[in-house]
């Protein structure tokens, strides 16, 4: 059994990044950027309004009370440009380019105009609203750096650069495998013994929710020919495998026994952690392999603290978890054994509260909270006010 800090650092030295892909530049939010961006244009190409109003042509600034002919308009898109001269002014709109003849753009709400004729009723100086040619960037810079996680305005820079599609790290196929006898899809009538199966929507929705949708759910009844082959297909197809249930050591737990079969790289059974003790940890050729427990606090926790940070990894993103910061607890807590322990939280704006209902079998409380409060194994008892490290969900 390893301590939950050697199962995170076997798990972020075991966990490689991921190939390259090409993917439209629409497809690539929250994507790492594989190669450094370098425009392929001036940004603004063209000397560019930076607001409606008038440009002028002046021999300096702008006194209140000057006149301009007005000889014409230009609208954002169009190509043909209008020569200006001393005394002259075109309308002009917000992004149209400016003829290159003027010297500054007045806004139009200190402009009074007057058939063909404008009058400026504020002193203006000469040069403002005009964003001059390349402002933004230049041709051939770089514009984005590899490594970059892509934002929904990351994403609108690649446009503006020029860009229709572009390379960035690949995310993991994950395969979800769920065994148990006992389970039952939600909606169905239950036979006594039986339980509404919860694992796969939970897991799923937790890794859709950090960007890592599940590629493939598989169903397992408790069977070693039927789990062994199961896995043993997952395997094949899938960069991150994960299973849910038959790892403990029950007659009936065939994940561990089959896993083995296949030749995995066993990494670590049995985290000094609680929930989460039976979490296993393989890999199999670039597969990456997670056997979580059955229970669904134990499973979902082990989630949140092992597998979020590897997937983020595997996909460019560092070995990076949940967020973390220290509150203080709002009440003394006692810890029994010598296990770390995650407890279900609420934080307030006084601190961090531990929740009712901590069996790894109980979602209830899971539901409403928060947070994680993690209590390394050493720690048994921590008085109110003590500041603890606390994972925001």
């Amino acid at each position: 059994m390893v301590s939950v800090e050697e199962a995170l650092k076997i798990v972020e030295k075991q966990v490689k990044i991921l190939g390259i892909e090409v993917l439209p530049i629409s497809q690539c939010l929250n994507r790492v950027l594989a190669m450094d961006v370098f425009s392929k244009i001036d940004i603004p190409s063209f000397p560019q309004s930076a607001m409606d109003g008038y440009a002028v042509c002046s021999l300096g600034d702008i006194a209140e009370g000057d006149q301009f002919e007005l000889i014409g308009e230009i609208q954002a898109g169009q190509t043909e440009t209008i020569d200006l001269i001393p005394g002259k002014a075109v309308r002009i709109f917000t992004g149209a380019a400016v003829p290159p003849e003027a010297t500054t753009v007045i806004m139009q709400e200190i402009v009074t105009k007057e058939g063909s004729k404008i009058t400026i009723d504020k002193d203006v100086k000469e040069g403002v609203n005009i964003r001059e040619r390349g402002e933004q960037i230049m041709s051939g810079d770089t514009g984005l750096q590899s490594g970059t996680k892509l934002t929904p305005s990351g994403i609108g820079f690649l446009a503006m650069m020029g860009y229709s599609e572009i390379k960035v790290v690949k995310k993991p196929s994950i395969h979800l495998v769920v065994t148990g006898n006992e389970l039952v899809p939600p909606g169905q009538d239950l036979a006594y013994g039986e339980i509404y199966e919860s694992n796969s929507v939970t897991l799923a929705s937790a890794l859709e929710n950090y960007g890592f949708p599940v590629t493939k759910i598989h169903f397992v009844k408790d069977t070693y020919e039927e789990t062994l082959d199961c896995l043993k297909t997952a395997l094949s197809e899938a960069d991150v495998l994960l299973t849910s249930g038959g790892i403990s050591v029950g007659d009936y737990d065939f994940v561990g026994r089959a896993l083995r079969e296949l030749e995995v790289d066993e990494h670590f059974y049995k985290v000094k952690q609680k929930p989460g003790k039976p979490l296993f940890f393989a890999t199999k050729n670039e597969t990456v392999i997670f056997a979580l427990p059955g229970n669904p606090a134990s499973a979902l926790t082990s989630l949140y603290y092992y597998i979020l940070p590897a997937l983020n990894q595997m996909s460019g993103n560092g070995f990076e978890g949940l967020s973390q910061l220290g509150l203080p607890l709002l009440s003394e807590y006692s810890k029994k054994g010598d296990r770390a322990q995650f407890l279900k939280g609420f934080i307030t704006p006084e601190g961090v509260e531990i929740l009712d209902g901590q069996s790894s079998a109980m979602m209830h409380t899971y539901a409403i909270a928060n947070a994680l409060i993690y209590l390394p194994a050493a720690q048994s008892l921590v008085n109110a006010k003590d500041e603890v490290l606390v994972l925001k969900l």
